[in-house]
């Protein structure tokens, strides 16, 4: 498939392809566009003028270009051969889930330096707010009404640009602010997930019985925790993950579970 023109033979590819299938599903102008920050010089640009000479408006509304994934100073990518998969992370016992907490702490136009230690380090994260999040159904079994205050300022950074690590910020703020009710706390974070997606309202532990000895070493913890003997206490939480059981500090106090 291939015509003569005045600039040389020329040939469908996949600008068109993407142009076409898009308008057939989507209509013309679709709201968001998205892509990598590799495609606007290109790919993007031959969608644009192809779309606007076609039907004479926009062919989308937004376009959004992501940065790039970067691992051990490379793109990953298929083309790098250094690229991660989601199987991976299971085959590891790592929460998928973590992978996008990870995402969404780094704002989409910044590149994002993927290592296993910053993974496991936002599953840590991940599994806290988990914690906190079960801790507030049991303080309140009754969901109440949103926050209207802060689900204005999360719509407003969600809306400047995308800002998911100024939302993230946010959620954890509402979090620890001891004048909003548990219960409200839980209808706003309901909220809040409906756009990071986090799984919060889905979220079950694994039930497993905590053996004596790791729930002695939580409570030594919880002690020097109170008496302010902060090295001790981490030492004691350290020795508790080498066991294979991690703790999360929350409003209704700690909470253990083993490792996933």
């Amino acid at each position: 498939q291939r015509w003569p023109s005045p600039w040389g033979a020329g040939f469908p590819g996949w600008h068109i392809e993407c142009s076409a299938i898009s308008k057939k599903f989507l209509g013309q102008p679709f709201d968001i566009h998205t892509g990598g920050v590799d495609h606007i010089g290109t790919h993007h640009e031959n969608e644009i003028a192809q779309s606007r000479a076609a039907y004479g408006k926009p062919l989308a509304k937004y376009w959004l270009h992501g940065e790039f994934l970067v691992i051990d100073q490379k793109r990953m990518g298929k083309s790098e051969g250094n690229f991660i998969t989601l199987a991976d992370l299971e085959k590891k016992g790592i929460n998928p889930l973590a992978y996008r907490y990870l995402v969404l702490s780094a704002h989409y136009r910044q590149k994002l330096n993927f290592s296993w230690e910053s993974l496991k380090s936002a599953e840590k994260s991940l599994h806290k707010l988990y914690a906190q999040y079960l801790a507030f159904k049991s303080a309140k079994k009754s969901t109440a009404s949103p926050d209207k205050k802060y689900l204005d300022k999360f719509t407003d950074v969600i809306n400047t640009d995308l800002n998911t690590p100024k939302a993230l910020a946010l959620l954890h703020k509402l979090i620890g602010d001891k004048r909003v009710p548990p219960g409200v706390k839980i209808g706003t974070l309901n909220k809040m997930d409906e756009v990071l997606g986090l799984g919060l309202n889905e979220y079950k532990p694994i039930k497993a019985e905590i053996p004596a000895k790791i729930l002695k070493l939580a409570a030594k913890r919880e002690q020097f925790r109170r008496n302010k003997q902060f090295v001790q206490a981490d030492r004691l939480r350290e020795k508790i993950e080498r066991l294979g059981y991690v703790m999360s500090d929350t409003p209704a106090g700690p909470v253990i579970r083993r490792k996933s």
